[in-house]
């Protein structure tokens, strides 16, 4: 369930998104609204992007799908990062959280690697720990 998410003050993701072979998952322009029943419209430009389809508890596949993703599509994030004025763009992680009584402290390893790779794109990596009940 690993996205990269991507976002600009300035300009729109919406024509990238019908000349690329990068699997979109979303994207908002600025001032629209996610469903009719929202009342605050995206405060700017928004893309996701599906970068891993491994569920909550499968960190370690989540990441190697997002090395393999970042080698894959390198050359054209690097052109969308460098033509679109992003404010901000990172990795979103979603992990489940294996605290419990008994375990009280979860370490979860990124790899050189991926660190790398996002690094040259200038993208930051977040981690969003979910209770799994």
């Amino acid at each position: 369930m690993c996205f990269l998410k991507i976002y600009s003050d300035k300009k729109s993701f919406k024509i990238f998104t019908a000349s690329t072979s990068i699997p979109i998952f979303s994207v908002f322009d600025k001032g629209e609204f996610r469903r009719k029943s929202s009342k605050e419209p995206f405060p700017r430009n928004q893309i996701s992007i599906d970068v891993s389809d491994k569920d909550f508890d499968e960190f370690k596949g989540q990441v190697t799908d997002a090395i393999v993703f970042l080698q894959t599509h390198f050359d054209e994030l690097d052109l969308l990062m460098t033509t679109h004025d992003v404010t901000d763009a990172y990795l979103d992680f979603p992990l489940y959280s294996r605290l419990t009584s008994d375990i009280v402290n979860q370490n979860d390893h990124l790899p050189k690697e991926l660190i790398v790779l996002a690094g040259k794109l200038d993208l930051g990596i977040e981690m969003a720990i979910y209770e799994q009940d």
